[in-house]
Parts: C-alpha cells; sequence; structure tokens
C-alpha cells in the first residue's frame, strides 16, 4: 500500500473518532508532550494518559474495522497526520 493512501485512510478514521479523541491522537503524534496536550485541549494533564489509551483503543477498533488486520493498524499508526 502507498505512503499517500495509508494516510488517507488513517484520516478517515481519524474522522469518524469523537474529536477529542482524534485530537489527542494527532497531537501524540506530531510529538506533543503529554502537558502541551492538555494545555492545548484544556483538560487535566493527570488524565492525558488515559484519555489517549482510549483513543488508541477507539482508533484501533474503527480501524480493523473498516480496513482489516491488526498488523495494517500498526502500519497506520506509522502513517499519523
Amino acid at each position: 500500500m502507498e505512503r499517500a493512501e495509508e494516510r488517507a485512510q488513517v484520516r478517515a478514521v481519524l474522522a469518524r473518532l469523537p474529536e477529542r479523541q482524534s485530537k489527542l491522537l494527532v497531537l501524540r503524534y506530531a510529538g506533543f508532550s503529554y502537558t502541551e496536550i492538555a494545555t492545548t485541549l484544556g483538560i487535566a494533564a493527570g488524565s492525558v494518559g488515559t484519555l489517549l489509551a482510549r483513543a488508541e483503543r477507539a482508533f484501533i477498533a474503527q480501524y480493523q474495522q473498516t480496513h482489516g488486520t491488526l498488523e495494517d493498524v500498526h502500519l497506520a499508526r506509522r502513517s499519523m497526520p
């Protein structure tokens, strides 16, 4: 699968997640620290880890539902925008 196609699939899955989950994932994969994510989203820094774990589980479930295997999910995670 081409990188551009992978990115398009990731964007499509992110668009189907609740907005906060999508933003959490995008910010984290953009290199933001937990503190920066908390400040940007107006949430407690102590909850970022839990919220990220939930967002990742939701992303994986949505990706598997529409695109296939867990191996494909690992490829998609590397393609996060």
